[in-house]
């Protein structure tokens, strides 16, 4: 009689199972294709243009360090009411707003050092089509202290309508201060960045 309860309660158990299995594998909604992969592809392909665009556009600025007296039209990259940003920079540059006022400062900074040599750039895309960072090398001697100013920069780039719109640039402060400091802790100053005797 035991044998018999037991095997009827194990068959109705399992009978439970197999229903329960049935309804969920009717109620599972049918898995659709992933097509995230190939938004990602479509989105890079779509994005080529732009970053081509960006690359060029950084090239532009950076070229602005190697002319001395840098004219209106060499701005024309940059938007009418661009906001160029230095955290790093003196007080009355760490925010300046306008295409004049930029340009005005972007006279005032290479004047500082010379010989402007910018490497080894690296473009990042974000999650903001329109915003990229740029990692470079800047290099230049600083004729008032006679050393060698070198440092990584990173700038964060904004575009609208294929100009520059914002752009933020930070570098390594300590590097800064060590070359361009008059006065300033030699021991800051590594033996690779100390400037020739003659420039």
């Amino acid at each position: 009689m035991n044998f018999i309860r037991i095997a009827a309660v194990s068959l109705g158990a399992a009978i439970a199972l197999i229903t329960s299995a049935t309804i969920q594998a009717q109620t599972t909604p049918t898995p659709t294709p992933d097509t995230s992969r190939d938004e990602v592809e479509i989105s890079g392909i779509a994005t080529r243009q732009m970053q081509d665009q960006v690359r060029a556009l950084v090239a532009a600025y950076l070229g602005l360090w190697s002319i001395e007296v840098p004219s209106h039209s060499g701005l024309d990259f940059v938007a009418e009411n661009a906001v160029f940003e230095y955290p790093y920079a003196d007080d009355a540059y760490r925010r300046i707003e306008g295409r004049e006022a930029i340009e005005f400062a972007l006279r005032e900074f290479p004047a500082t050092a010379r010989n402007w040599i910018f490497s080894d750039p690296r473009l990042f895309q974000t999650t903001y089509p329109d915003t990229f960072f740029v990692e470079f090398t800047a290099q230049a001697y600083v004729p008032a202290t006679r050393r060698t100013y070198e440092s990584r920069h990173l700038a964060r780039i904004t575009v609208t309508d294929g100009k520059i719109s914002a752009f933020l640039e930070l570098w390594d402060d300590d590097a800064k201060v060590a070359a361009f400091a008059v006065g300033g802790n030699a021991e800051h100053v590594s033996a690779t960045t100390v400037a020739p005797q003659t420039p």
